[in-house]
C-alpha cells in the first residue's frame, strides 16, 4: 500500500492546560455530563469543545489567510461576485474590514477638501446595509447593541439611554439611532457626521451569524456602495494600488479597446487628451497659445478630482476650491482663478472664459462613449475617489 492510498487517520494531541483553564473544562464538562445524563471523560468535553468553535476557527483562520494577499483576494472576490455565485463568510468579512478602512482613514471631521469622500450616497447605502445585516442577525438580543448605538452618535442624543434589561428597547434605540442618522444625511446642503457606520456594518457582518447565503441574498442590492469602499479601502492601505489581477491578460478589453480623440477649442489654444499607458489612462492637458505650456498626470483619482473640480467651480461668487490634488484660488481680478497642481506645484492663472473651455472639453471626454468602460472598470478597480 502507498503513501498516498492510505487511509487518513485521526491524530492523538496533548494539550498542557493552565490550573485555570482545567477548572473551566471540568466544569463544562460537568455541565455536559448532567445534559447527556451519562459520564463524560475530560477528552470527550475538550473535544465538544474544538467542535462548537470548528467553524469560528475555521472562518477566521480563512479570513486571516485572505488578508495577507489583500489584492488577490478582493480581485478573486469581485470576480466570484460577477459571475453571480454567493460569497462565503470568510469573503464578506474581508470585504467589511475594507470598508471600514475607506471610512475611517483619510477622511475628515468635517470634510476638509472637495468632493468630500466618503460621500454623502455611500454613507447612506452604507447605513442601509448595516440595517439589512442588523435586521437579519440570528439571536433577537445582539450583544452589540450598546456597540452599535455609540458608533451610531447615540450618546449624543439628548434624553436616549439604553436599558440594561430590556433587549426590545435597546432593539428599538438602535433602529431609531439609524433612522436619525439616515435623515441627517438627506440634506444636499450641508454635511452631518454620519457617525462610524464602518464599524457597526462590520461587527454585523462579523459576529450578528447571519448565514452566508442569506449574507449575499441581503447585501445583494447594496453591492455596488459596499465594493466602491471596499476597493478604496484596499487603495489606502496597498501604497496607491488598484484591486488588479498582476500581468498583462489578453481577456482585458483595455489592451484592445480605442480611446476617444483629443478635444481642442476653436483657437486651437487648448487641447486635451487621454492616453493609454497599459492599463491605466495619461490625461494630458496643453496650452498652446501664449503660454505654450501643460500637464500630464497618469494617476486616476486625480483625474476624477480634476472633473468634479471644473464641474462645481462657482462664478458668482468665484470662490476657492480645495482638493486632495487641485486646488483654484480666486484670480487677482476676481473674475477668474488660478490652479494649483500639487504635484508639480505649477500655478496657472485663467480666465472665467477659459475655465469654461476646459471644463467644456473635459466633459466631452470624460462623457465619450469610448471612455465609458475604461471609467468603469477603473473605479471598480481603485474603489470611491470622487
Amino acid at each position: 500500500m502507498t503513501l498516498l492510498s492510505k487511509k487518513k487517520r485521526n491524530e492523538v494531541i496533548s494539550l498542557r492546560l493552565t490550573e485555570e483553564r482545567m477548572d473551566i473544562l471540568d466544569r463544562f464538562r460537568e455541565a455536559l455530563a448532567h445534559q447527556l445524563k451519562r459520564r463524560v471523560s475530560l477528552s470527550e468535553a475538550a473535544f465538544r469543545v474544538f467542535e462548537e468553535r470548528a467553524d469560528d476557527l475555521d472562518r477566521q483562520s480563512l479570513r486571516s489567510e485572505m488578508l495577507q494577499h489583500p489584492t488577490a483576494s478582493l480581485f478573486h472576490i469581485r470576480k466570484k461576485w460577477e459571475s453571480e455565485h454567493n460569497l462565503s463568510s470568510p469573503e464578506w468579512d474581508v470585504i467589511a474590514e475594507f470598508v471600514q478602512i475607506a471610512c475611517e482613514e483619510r477622511c475628515q471631521t468635517p470634510p476638509l477638501f472637495r468632493p468630500a469622500i466618503p460621500c454623502r450616497e455611500s454613507y447612506l447605502g452604507l447605513l442601509n446595509a448595516f440595517e439589512a445585516v442588523y435586521q437579519n442577525r440570528k439571536k433577537p438580543a445582539s450583544k452589540h447593541a450598546w456597540y452599535y448605538f455609540g458608533n451610531l452618535d447615540g450618546h449624543h442624543s439628548p434624553g436616549v439611554q439604553l436599558s440594561d434589561s430590556d433587549s426590545e428597547q435597546r432593539h428599538q434605540a438602535v433602529l431609531n439611532q439609524i433612522e436619525l442618522r439616515r435623515k441627517l444625511l438627506q440634506p444636499e446642503d450641508r454635511w452631518e457626521h454620519p457617525g462610524n457606520v464602518g464599524r457597526c456594518f462590520l461587527a454585523a457582518v462579523r459576529d450578528e451569524e447571519v448565514e452566508s447565503t442569506r449574507l449575499s441574498q441581503i447585501l445583494a442590492p447594496h453591492w455596488p456602495v459596499l465594493w466602491r469602499l471596499a476597493a478604496r479601502g484596499h487603495w489606502i492601505r496597498n501604497d496607491g494600488n488598484p484591486v488588479r489581477q498582476s500581468g498583462a491578460h489578453e481577456d482585458d478589453f483595455r489592451l484592445r479597446s480605442k480611446l476617444p480623440e483629443a478635444a481642442e477649442n476653436e483657437e486651437q489654444t487648448l487641447r486635451l487628451a487621454f492616453l493609454p499607458t497599459d492599463r491605466d489612462l495619461t490625461l494630458s492637458v496643453n496650452f498652446n497659445g501664449v503660454r505654450r505650456c501643460g500637464f500630464m498626470t497618469n494617476e486616476f483619482p486625480a483625474m476624477v478630482e480634476l472633473h468634479n473640480m471644473l464641474e462645481t467651480l462657482t462664478f458668482d461668487p468665484v470662490q476657492p476650491w480645495r482638493g486632495r490634488t487641485f486646488n483654484a484660488f480666486p484670480a487677482d481680478d476676481k473674475k477668474g482663478y488660478s490652479l494649483l497642481f500639487e504635484q508639480d506645484r505649477l500655478f496657472l492663472s485663467l480666465s472665467r472664459e477659459e475655465c469654461f473651455e476646459l471644463r467644456d472639453l473635459m466633459r466631452r471626454l470624460w462623457e465619450s462613449a469610448e471612455l465609458q468602460p475604461w471609467r468603469e472598470e477603473l473605479t471598480a478597480e481603485y474603489g470611491e475617489q470622487g
